[in-house]
């Protein structure tokens, strides 16, 4: 098994432990104390989405494999992806692959003297949302830079002042919002320091904006990494769902709380 990437990998282990995807599901969702989707297992087998550290380590236990292979088959499969993106014409004009059509984004222009209106907010965060998507597509290490890129961009807006008044709530929640992208790329990287700085960033951003939920969902990722570094996570956890309970719809407290047990 040596030299493949992780999708592969993941398939050629499930076949070596006789299971099929839904047996595979089942053993995650008890290992993670959550449930897994039957399309989870398939994204991370086609390589749609790349395991996070958190994954990694429970895809090990449950193959009982050395947590090492699991991190070199997602290293390989970065490795590969750059340098398809290198040598590939059509990634070189923005593209991530043939299959998926999904293009990334230019880097955002510089901020202009013009103030930002009701109709440019919306194409941020089209444009946040656009960029959210390479999520599932490219690890932590290939969008941080654009993520980043995103924002400081709105940072500096922010600092400028730079945006009709009563848009400031709103462009404070879209920092709040790229934040916390910013930080997931990182934990996907294996930066946790610099993650734990944008999720932070992002929960004082939500707080300025008085929006609960993203406020209460910085908090959980927060927990959510210090779980997967073996931290305790439990009483931010808690904070999270407390803040974040009364604005969120019952699908985000749904998340909360098994980010909590």
């Amino acid at each position: 098994m040596d030299g493949l990437t992780i999708g592969p990998l993941l398939r050629q282990l499930r076949t070596a432990s006789n299971r099929s995807q839904r047996e595979q599901t089942d053993l995650l969702s008890r290992l993670a104390g959550r449930p897994v989707t039957r399309n989870e297992v398939s994204r991370w087998e086609n390589e749609t989405r790349l395991l996070t550290p958190y994954w990694q380590e429970h895809h090990a236990a449950s193959y009982d494999v050395p947590l090492e292979q699991l991190r070199d088959a997602v290293t390989r499969t970065k490795v590969r992806r750059r340098a398809a993106r290198q040598h590939d014409p059509t990634q070189k004009r923005g593209f991530l692959g043939p299959t998926n059509g999904i293009v990334i984004p230019a880097p955002p222009e510089p901020l202009s003297d013009r103030r930002v209106g009701h109709a440019d907010l919306i194409r941020l965060r089209e444009r946040t949302a656009r960029l959210r998507r390479l999520d599932n597509f490219m690890g932590g290490a290939d969008t941080y830079d654009m993520y980043l890129a995103e924002m400081e961009r709105t940072k500096q807006l922010l600092t400028l002042g730079n945006y009709v008044a009563e848009l400031g709530p709103s462009v404070k929640a879209l920092l709040a919002e790229q934040a916390q992208l910013a930080g997931w790329s990182a934990f996907d990287a294996g930066q946790h320091a610099i993650a734990y700085r944008h999720y932070m960033t992002s929960f004082s951003a939500a707080e300025e904006a008085n929006d609960s939920v993203l406020a209460g969902n910085a908090l959980a990722l927060v927990a959510y990494q210090k779980t997967a570094t073996a931290t305790d996570g439990v009483e931010t956890a808690s904070a999270s769902y407390d803040r974040a309970r009364k604005g969120a719809t019952p699908r985000v407290r749904a998340l909360l709380l098994q980010r909590l047990a």
